[in-house]
């Protein structure tokens, strides 16, 4: 829900997403928004008229350690406007810190101090710049089971249980373009997607999100309707996990 977004095209999203009877994960605006009660309470208010009682996920922020913003001041944020938030929310749940990559000690004091806790937590992965190997992009995949491990190890040691992760935006390079030979490239791009998504299955993520569906250099659906690469191989993994019940062997965490 970006600010230059109509209120009426984010209602219109929303309505889309009841639709096809999926869940919404809103990332609502956080510590950078100077208006950030009012703008988030109406969103909030606009989510209860569209989902009643449904489940709907709400991320508080993006990314805004990248954009300067410690954990102490989003902590604070959080505490000061996610409790209001609850109380409106018809059956909300809450994410953050939203880190632009995994940080363990910005996760840890975010923990310590957040209150309410998170229902979830959440942060972005992406495994290389656009500028490396093939090579190195698809190996440094496994660097998201080391990340996933420590952050349930550091949400048993702070509040002595594990949130459910949500890795709520993963590609393979935050600064993809259409001629850095990856995302051009219909082998390397079956084979990463593969390899990512069977990565976050096999550590039982609870819920992730590709960076982007459409309109975008990684989109996975053409402006013409049809399956880019990524789009094909993530297809035909929900065959293979979800329709035949035949998911990667569990990590040992």
């Amino acid at each position: 829900v970006r600010p230059s977004l109509s209120n009426a095209t984010e209602i219109q999203a929303a309505l889309a997403i009841k639709s096809i009877g999926a869940y919404a994960l809103v990332v609502l605006r956080g510590a950078v928004d100077s208006n950030v009660l009012a703008d988030d309470t109406r969103l909030v208010n606009d989510m209860n008229n569209v989902f009643g009682n449904t489940v709907v996920f709400y991320e508080y922020g993006n990314e805004e350690d990248l954009l300067g913003v410690n954990v102490n001041r989003y902590t604070d944020s959080w505490n000061t406007i996610v409790p209001q938030l609850k109380r409106m929310a018809l059956n909300g749940q809450f994410i953050g810190p939203v880190n632009y990559h995994y940080d363990g000690d910005y996760l840890t004091t975010f923990l310590q101090r957040a209150n309410p806790h998170p229902d979830e937590v959440s942060w972005h992965e992406y495994s290389c710049d656009d500028s490396w190997s093939n090579d190195a992009c698809i190996s440094n995949i496994d660097h998201w089971t080391t990340h996933i491990s420590d952050a349930r190890n550091a949400m048993t040691a702070t509040i002595g249980t594990a949130l459910p992760i949500m890795i709520t935006e993963w590609n393979y390079a935050p600064n993809a373009n259409a001629g850095d030979g990856k995302i051009n490239d219909s082998s390397f791009m079956t084979t990463w997607t593969t390899r990512a998504l069977e990565t976050l299955a096999a550590n039982r993520v609870f819920a992730s999100m590709q960076y982007a569906c459409t309109d975008s250099v990684y989109a996975v659906v053409r402006g013409d309707g049809t399956p880019t690469a990524q789009g094909i191989a993530m297809q035909n993994l929900y065959q293979r996990m979800f329709l035949n019940g035949k998911q990667p062997t569990p990590t040992s965490i």
